[in-house]
């Protein structure tokens, strides 16, 4: 019994606690045993099929018990709380349990009523910790026109480490794209990460520049994790424009791959990692052609031990030059057993044609929304698209009647097609609009309540020099 006790006390989960326990008992005690917990059978022993396939907790006393029908039961319980019993069996012939196989069965009972306990309080901690993983770990990015994404992530420990990656959509078709590599390994750096991850989304959402993205994700790292350094890349690309605006915070250079295959290390302005505190963070513009590839990355990716990291980096730019498939070129360029969290994030600009877009710069004036109204039914015709015509006119002259209203500078009007309608409305007044739902009385603020029940999305963000108001319509 000793031995058996050591046994199940040692085992290491619930299922084989519970098989040693029955063990244990037949035939030494018993010649049919099972254990049952939430009112199933968790394991048995039953060669005659003796034993109820299932048992409830009305069935089991409080203490080790022999039945009327002969069955000795064994409530298993741990810490005061009942978790299930285990029930035993001997054919006739031997006769029934004696007060010192109770006495026996139910000592037997209390490792493994301890060992069930722990096991499920340890997988429910698994559990809530493989939730919280599955929460912060960046997931595939979206679809988006312009762009051709591939990416790799492969923490060291655990699901989830302190590298992340997002692909963000901007107002006006651009996209943001950010690396980011917070210094440690698990779930303290993962905690990190994450907050950090959410605040750098919250600040793409409100479209501030790419250095004020950088400089607030700086000012926030301070508060929320003191002593922890973070480097990271934020890159914004407008595929009408074809140009890519990157700031850097002590994070490696991206690599740029041309057309022809020519792969470059970029130079950002070199700037402190996140975390540090008064950095100023600079910017760089680079031209984003049609088939180019801009590679970003953490130093899981090219760090060697003993070798400088530099070497790593020109390995890789060899490495893009050799002109794989984007999705090949990722998996090849993974490590085996790799000894830090890898992120590999790769974007082939595609660029938006320039005969899907269509911009006009008017004058706020009262005939202004009419005029808007004449644009935009000529131009989606031209684009086949007269289907969306009558929403497309209301929604845009709604927007301009608005601008009309705030500001006596020129209001810019743009329309793109790719996946969907966009529709633009720029101002140079800062304020921006409030949706409300009007009253039936109200003769105005109807506008952009109409904007919001028939377009698919909408929104608005502060630019350079004012406010943008847009809308999309499905094609």
């Amino acid at each position: 019994m000793s031995e058996a006790m050591r046994a199940i006390g040692d085992s290491l989960d619930p299922e084989q606690a519970t098989r040693l326990l029955c063990e244990a008992a037949v035939p030494l005690l018993a010649d049919a045993a099972a254990v049952y917990l939430d009112g199933g059978a968790l394991h048995r022993v039953d060669p005659r099929g003796r034993l109820p396939a299932r048992w409830t907790d009305d069935d089991g006393p409080v203490r080790p018990t022999v039945r009327a029908d002969g069955l000795l039961v064994v409530p298993l319980r741990a810490y005061g709380k009942a978790i299930g019993c285990a029930v035993l069996a001997r054919e006739r012939e031997r006769g029934p349990f004696r007060d010192a196989d109770v006495q026996v069965a139910g000592q037997l009972g209390v490792p493994a009523a301890l060992t069930v306990y722990h096991g499920r309080l340890h997988r429910q901690q698994l559990e809530t910790v493989e939730t919280l993983q599955r929460g912060m770990r960046p997931g595939r990015p979206p679809e988006l026109p312009g762009l051709e994404i591939a990416f790799r992530y492969q923490p060291v420990a655990a699901r989830v480490g302190g590298d992340w990656f997002d692909v963000i959509p901007l107002p006006g078709s651009r996209v943001a794209m950010v690396v980011g590599d917070v210094m440690g390994h698990g779930l303290d750096a993962a905690a990190i990460m994450g907050q950090l991850r959410t605040a750098v989304q919250t600040l793409a959402s409100l479209d501030l520049p790419a250095e004020q993205v950088l400089h607030s994700l700086d000012e926030m790292a301070q508060r929320l994790a003191a002593q922890t350094i973070t480097t990271c890349v934020y890159c914004v690309y407008d595929p009408v424009l074809r140009r890519c605006t990157i700031a850097s915070a002590g994070h490696l250079p991206p690599i740029l791959v041309a057309p022809d295959g020519k792969a470059e290390v970029l130079a950002p302005p070199s700037c402190a990692p996140i975390g540090l505190g008064r950095t100023p963070f600079e910017t760089t513009e680079i031209a984003a052609q049609d088939g180019s590839m801009l590679v970003l990355y953490t130093d899981g990716l090219v760090e060697e031990r003993g070798e400088d990291i530099l070497v790593g980096v020109e390995r890789l730019r060899r490495r893009l030059s050799e002109g794989e498939p984007i999705e090949d070129l990722c998996d090849s360029l993974i490590p085996d057993g790799h000894g830090d969290d890898v992120t590999l994030l790769a974007i082939r600009f595609k660029g938006i044609p320039s005969q899907n877009v269509a911009q006009w710069l008017l004058e706020p004036q009262v005939t202004t929304p009419g005029r808007v109204r004449g644009l935009v039914g000529r131009t989606l015709e031209s684009w086949n698209l007269g289907h969306l015509v009558p929403a497309a006119q209301l929604l845009a002259s709604e927007l301009v009647t608005n601008a009309v209203r705030t500001t006596p500078r020129p209001i810019t009007v743009r329309l793109l097609r790719t996946d969907a309608l966009l529709c633009e409305v720029s101002d140079d007044d800062h304020r921006m609009p409030v949706l409300r739902e009007p009253a039936g009385l109200d003769e105005d603020g109807r506008g952009l309540y109409l904007v919001s029940q028939l377009s698919a999305r909408w929104g608005t963000s502060r630019v350079a020099g004012g406010k943008t108001v847009w809308f999309s319509l499905a094609i």
